[in-house]
C-alpha cells in the first residue's frame, strides 16, 4: 500500500524514536467510560450526546435527549447541531411526524439565522429519498411563511438554492436517509458526492451557517475506507485533523459530531498494515478524547484496531493487557454481530502468544455469531485463523476443514454482486491460495477425494478465457499448473496405497499436467522449463517406486539434463542419488 502523503505527521502522542506506549498510557486509555455520564450543561453538549446514543444504536434515548434541549435558548450553531442529530434520529426511530417536524425546525432556524438558501436546500434535499418522499410539504410552506421580507421578495417566498448550494447540502444531510435501516452503502457514489460537495464549498461558504468543510473531509475519508481506497483515505483524514486543529475543535465538548475522534480513529485502521505505530498512537488519542463518551461499538472499535497495530509491532506485554481489556469490554456491545471482530482479534492476539487453547474460546463465540448473522467476510477471517491454529497444534485434518472452509467463504464473497469489482481480485487470490494449500494438506494425509475437490475448484476459477480478468493470466495459469500437478502426485500416491484405478490414469494425468504448462502466457517460458522438469523429477520418483525401472532411468535423465540446464545443483545432485539407486549413474 502506498499512502497519499508523502511524509505521515508523528501523532502527537508518539515520543522521540516511536517508541511504544507506556503500560500506563495504555491502561488509561483502556479505562471505559466515567459512568454514569454527567447529564449536558449546553445544547451543544446535548448534541454531542445524542449523536453519541444514536452511533451506540440508542436511538430512543437519543430523541429524549434532543427534546430536553430542543427548545432551550443557544447560539445558532448549537441548535444547527442538535437539530440534525435529532432530524438523524428521526429517521431511525421516529414517525413520519417527527421527521416533518424535526424538518421544519431545522429549515426554520436556518432561515431565521439569515441561511435562507440553505434552509431552501435542506428541504429539497430532503424531499429528495426515503421516508421524506411521503411528507406533505404543508408544513415546510408554514416555516417559509414566517421568513422576513427580504431582498423584495414576497412573504413566504422561498429563496432558490444554487447548484453549488445543493450540491454541499446533498452531501451534508444525506446521512439522515442513509441512516434509515435497509439503505446499503454506495461508498463510490458517497465519494463522488462528497468530493463534488468540497468542490462547490468556496463558491456558497458565506451563506452556510456553520462551515461544513472538516465534516465533508471526514466523511470523504470514510467513503474512500469504504472503497478500499486506503491511501486517499488517509490523506482525508489528516486533512480534517489540520482544519480542526486551525479551528481548536477537537475536543469533545466543541465538537458535537466527534470529527477528530472519527478521524483519528479512521487513520488507526487504514495505518496499521504500513505504520502500526502510528495506528497504534492515532487509537489511543481517539480513546483519549472519549473519557466522557458513552460510545461502546466506537470505543470497542478503536480497541479492536489498537490490539491489531499492538500485534503487528510485536508489542506483546501491551497486546496481552489490551486483549484482556477488549475481552471484557466487547460484553457491553448490544448487538451481537459487532462482537465477531473483538473476538477474533482477541483470538488471534492469543495465537500469537502461543495461548493456543485460550484461543478457542473467542474464536468459536466469534463462528457463532458470524454464522447467525451470515456473516461471511468474519467467516473467512475465523477459518483462516483456525486454520493456522490448527496448523500449529498439529491437527492437520482439522487445518484440511478450515482452509476448505476459507476457499468455500472467499468464493462466495468474490462472486456476490454486491462485493466491487476492486476487491473481487484480492478474494479470488484468497480463494486459489486457501484451495492450493488444501490441495497440499489433502496429499500429506493421503486424501485423494480432498485432492480432488480442491483441484476442480481451482481449474473452474483458472480455466483460459474465464469471465472477466481480475487477476493476471500468469498468476491464474501457474495456479492451474500447480493443481494438475497436485492431482498427478495425488494418483502417484493412490498406486503406492494400492487404491484401485489409479494406475489407469497415471499417464493421463501426466500429460493433462504437462498441457496445461504448454499453455503458459507469453513471456513466461522459463517458468514453463520449470514445470516440465518438475513434473518429470517427479515422474522418475514415483516410477521408481513402482519399480519401473526402464521408464524411471528415462525420465530421471531427462529431468537431470533439465535441473543442469536450469542450473539448480541441489536438484541435480537428487537426480544422480535417484540414477545411482536405479543402478545406473548420471
Amino acid at each position: 500500500m502506498t499512502f497519499g502523503t508523502t511524509s505521515l505527521p508523528v501523532p502527537a502522542g508518539v515520543p522521540e524514536g516511536d517508541e511504544l506506549p507506556s503500560l500506563d498510557r495504555l491502561r488509561a486509555a483502556l479505562r471505559p467510560a466515567e459512568l454514569p455520564l454527567p447529564s449536558p450543561r449546553s445544547t451543544r453538549e446535548a448534541a454531542g450526546r445524542v449523536n453519541d446514543l444514536l452511533h451506540a444504536e440508542r436511538p430512543r434515548e437519543a430523541r429524549a435527549l434532543a427534546e430536553e434541549f430542543r427548545d432551550r435558548p443557544a447560539p445558532p450553531e448549537d441548535r444547527f447541531a442538535l437539530l440534525r442529530a435529532a432530524l438523524h434520529g428521526a429517521t431511525i426511530a421516529g414517525t413520519d411526524d417527527d421527521m416533518a417536524r424535526d424538518a421544519v425546525d431545522l429549515t426554520t432556524l436556518l432561515r431565521r439565522s439569515g441561511s435562507g438558501e440553505q434552509a431552501t436546500a435542506v428541504l429539497a434535499v430532503l424531499l429528495e429519498q426515503g421516508p421524506f418522499e411521503r411528507l406533505a410539504t404543508a408544513r415546510a410552506r408554514t416555516a417559509a411563511e414566517e421568513t422576513p421580507v427580504a431582498h423584495g421578495r414576497r412573504r413566504g417566498e422561498a429563496l432558490p438554492a444554487s447548484t453549488e448550494m445543493l450540491l454541499v447540502v446533498r452531501a451534508l444531510e444525506r446521512s439522515a436517509a442513509a441512516g434509515l435501516r435497509g439503505v446499503p452503502p454506495d461508498p463510490r457514489g458517497d465519494a463522488a458526492r462528497l468530493r463534488a460537495a468540497l468542490a462547490a464549498l468556496p463558491v456558497v461558504r458565506d451563506r452556510l451557517l456553520v462551515d461544513p468543510e472538516p465534516e465533508l473531509r471526514l466523511r470523504l475519508a470514510q467513503a474512500l475506507e469504504g472503497a478500499g481506497q486506503f491511501s486517499a483515505a488517509t490523506t482525508a483524514a489528516l486533512d480534517t485533523l489540520d482544519l480542526l486543529s486551525e479551528r481548536d475543535a477537537a475536543v469533545p465538548e466543541s465538537d458535537p459530531s466527534r470529527l477528530g475522534t472519527s478521524a483519528h480513529a479512521l487513520l488507526a485502521r487504514t495505518l496499521g498494515p504500513e505504520r502500526p505505530l502510528h495506528a497504534v498512537h492515532h487509537a489511543l488519542e481517539a480513546l483519549e478524547l472519549m473519557p466522557g463518551v458513552e460510545d461502546p461499538p466506537l470505543r470497542i472499535g478503536l480497541i479492536t484496531s489498537l490490539l491489531q497495530a499492538l500485534m503487528a509491532v510485536g508489542a506483546v506485554p501491551e497486546s496481552t493487557f489490551t486483549a484482556g481489556r477488549l475481552a471484557s469490554l466487547q460484553r457491553t456491545l448490544g448487538r451481537d454481530a459487532l462482537r465477531t471482530a473483538p473476538l477474533t482479534a482477541v483470538a488471534a492476539q492469543r495465537v500469537q502468544a502461543e495461548r493456543y487453547d485460550a484461543a478457542w474460546v473467542p474464536l468459536e463465540q466469534a463462528r457463532r455469531i458470524a454464522r447467525e448473522g451470515r456473516d461471511h467476510p468474519a467467516l473467512l477471517e475465523i477459518a483462516r485463523l483456525a486454520a493456522s491454529l490448527h496448523e500449529r497444534t498439529g491437527d492437520h485434518a482439522a487445518s484440511l476443514r478450515e482452509l476448505r472452509a476459507m476457499a468455500e467463504q472467499a468464493r462466495w464473497l468474490a462472486d456476490d454482486l454486491a462485493t466491487p469489482v476492486s476487491a473481487q481480485g484480492g478474494l479470488i487470490r484468497t480463494e486459489l491460495q486457501a484451495n492450493a494449500l488444501a490441495m497440499r494438506r489433502a496429499l500429506d494425509l493421503g486424501r485423494t477425494d480432498a485432492v480432488e475437490v480442491a483441484v476442480r475448484a481451482i481449474q473452474r476459477r483458472t480455466r483460459p478465457g474465464w469471465g472477466r480478468s481480475v487477476l493476471p493470466a500468469e498468476l491464474l495459469w501457474d495456479h492451474r499448473v500447480d493443481a494438475l500437478v497436485g492431482r498427478f502426485l495425488a494418483v502417484g500416491a493412490a498406486i503406492s496405497r494400492g487404491e484401485p484405478g489409479a494406475e489407469d490414469v497415471f499417464e493421463p494425468r501426466h500429460r493433462e499436467a504437462l498441457e496445461a504448462v504448454d499453455e503458459h502466457p507469453p513471456g513466461h517460458e522459463d517458468r514453463a522449463r520449470y514445470w516440465r522438469v518438475y513434473l518429470e523429477d517427479r515422474r522418475a520418483h514415483l516410477l521408481a517406486e513402482r519399480g519401473m525401472t526402464e521408464p524411471a532411468l528415462a525420465a530421471a535423465r531427462a529431468a537431470r539434463e533439465g535441473w543442469v540446464d536450469l542450473g539448480r545443483e541441489e536438484d541435480v545432485d537428487r537426480m544422480d542419488e535417484l540414477l545411482g539407486a536405479l543402478g545406473q549413474g548420471a
